[in-house]
């Protein structure tokens, strides 16, 4: 698991046993990014991750074989975070000078800060890209070494408390990019597999209806999981979604990854762009939420 709000299925999965209750045994391991979950999941140690949409993308672009078992969550929690020098934020201003902006290299936030600079004009000469785990970058942010950071939550909010509200312009862009969390696996786990997940997500469905009725003991549940605390959380829960589904948005958005990992460089231009509807395999959440499927 991720360790954001945006995997708090899982969380109430668990903590509620509804996993047991469909006679599947889960061990659930932690990682600060899904880039490095997904990393797992192709090392064969583990055979679930939850993680954004863009490294799957990148992944199947190198030739992995994965499957993508369900959406868990779609959020717009994505901030650009800059050192307060005068005033509000001016694009022009801010970026006369380079500014060095760290992010987890990789993964959506790297996407999402690609968006913000083509949203304000921003040309690359004007800015460089540091590479972080996504833990560092309120370190980083707070000690000066770079002058803003793109991140997603906790991450986001630890930054601003650690280097002060006062002291930073956090920029938030719902409109420009939706990271849409899933679960993923390795496509010959889950043709051989198929029951199992299907019982893994009707747990997920049950950990869905409790969120819906229970809004207040699920955000203990995550606020525990993730060391976010209750205010926090609160003032950010509308931007989940927490649901299964596979929806309209993930296909286009994998192929605009595509065409934006061709343009920077991080797969050889002429790779094919691959059918990213082979990589869902919608059969078990059909069965277990058929309406839920609108691809």
């Amino acid at each position: 698991l991720t360790t954001g709000p945006s995997v708090a299925l899982m969380n109430v999965a668990t903590d509620k046993n509804f996993f047991e209750e469909e006679r599947i045994n889960v061990e659930v391991k932690k990682f600060t990014g899904g880039k490095f979950a997904l990393q797992a999941v192709v090392g064969g140690s583990l055979d679930i991750a939850t993680a954004a949409e863009l490294p799957i993308t990148l992944a199947t672009m190198n030739g992995e074989k994965l499957s993508i078992l369900s959406q868990i969550n779609e959020t717009k929690d994505l901030s650009m975070i800059l050192r307060k020098e005068n005033g509000d934020f001016n694009p022009v201003t801010y970026f006369a000078k380079k500014r060095k902006i760290a992010t987890s290299v990789g993964a959506s936030s790297e996407f999402f800060s690609s968006e913000f600079f083509k949203k304000y004009n921003i040309n690359s000469s004007q800015y460089e890209i540091i590479s972080a785990k996504p833990e560092d970058t309120p370190i980083m942010l707070a000690n000066g070494s770079v002058d803003g950071i793109a991140i997603y939550e906790p991450f986001a909010h630890f930054a601003t408390q650690r280097t002060g509200v006062d002291k930073v312009l956090v920029i938030k862009e719902p409109d420009i990019y939706s990271e849409i969390m899933v679960l993923v696996t390795k496509s010959n786990w889950a043709t051989g597999h198929e029951e199992e997940i299907t019982r893994f997500l009707r747990a997920l469905q049950k950990a869905e209806k409790f969120t819906k009725e229970n809004p207040e003991e699920t955000m203990d549940m995550v606020s525990s999981f993730t060391t976010l605390d209750k205010d926090t959380l609160k003032n950010i829960w509308p931007k989940f979604t927490m649901h299964l589904e596979f929806g309209k948005k993930l296909i286009p958005i994998m192929e605009k990854e595509a065409q934006w990992a061709k343009d920077t460089g991080k797969v050889p231009k002429e790779i094919a762009t691959p059918n990213f509807r082979e990589f869902i395999f919608e059969a078990p959440l059909k069965k277990v939420a058929p309406s839920a499927v609108e691809l």
